[in-house]
């Protein structure tokens, strides 16, 4: 590849980058609905035109900046495959994001779910990608869950599968309860949810 056009990859990436970010801040201080794209391109730096070129329409841009904040987010909760599984560590790692803020539960300049979950109920592309997301999701705690009764520190009378989700029901649930401002314990959810799933090596 030619110097020119990596230059020209570069700077497409870095519009396209640019342009999700302008959309989440928007998206964080006026919701889903209320900003303009014209809003959220001059917050940018681009034109409408720059937009068009990455991006088909309102709904395409949406589905964009879904996946880039729940991806980072369930990354840093699920961590990356490489890794390695391990359902404790993503117990842990939830409860602590509840606590510091993340993207999904209304720190500053993030999305907030009940926003995006009505969304979803009015457009069966970014609700069919909303749950595709989750499913990925599920499968990656999934395997934590194998992971963990094959080393013995996870309870083996439930199936794998079930207990992704349920923990993926759980979270969504948590998330929805925090953004409300019930009064709720992140180290009550984590200790609860790990008496429930985890057993000694002996017990296994």
């Amino acid at each position: 590849m030619s110097a020119p056009e990596r230059s020209r990859k570069e700077a497409k990436r870095e519009t396209r980058a640019a342009l999700i970010r302008a959309g989440l801040a928007a998206f964080a201080e006026e919701g889903l609905d209320a900003p303009s794209l014209d809003a959220i391109c001059a917050r940018a730096g681009y034109t409408r035109g720059a937009f068009y070129v990455h991006f088909a329409g309102r709904e395409e841009f949406v589905v964009a900046v879904m996946e880039s904040v729940l991806g980072e987010f369930l990354d840093a909760i699920l961590g990356a495959d490489s890794e390695g599984a391990d359902l404790e560590r993503t117990i842990r790692r939830f409860a602590d994001a509840l606590v510091e803020g993340n993207p999904v539960t209304g720190a500053p300049g993030s999305m907030r779910t009940h926003q995006l979950i009505d969304v979803c109920c009015r457009s069966p592309r970014i609700r069919e990608r909303f749950l595709a997301m989750l499913a990925e999701a599920q499968r990656r705690i999934e395997r934590a869950a194998l992971a963990g009764q094959r080393a013995g520190v996870v309870r083996k009378d439930v199936a794998a599968h079930s207990v992704a989700a349920m923990l993926v029901t759980l979270a969504m649930g948590v998330v929805q309860m925090y953004e409300l401002g019930a009064p709720l314990s992140p180290d009550e959810v984590r200790t609860t949810v790990a008496r429930v799933l985890t057993t000694s090596r002996g017990d296994a």
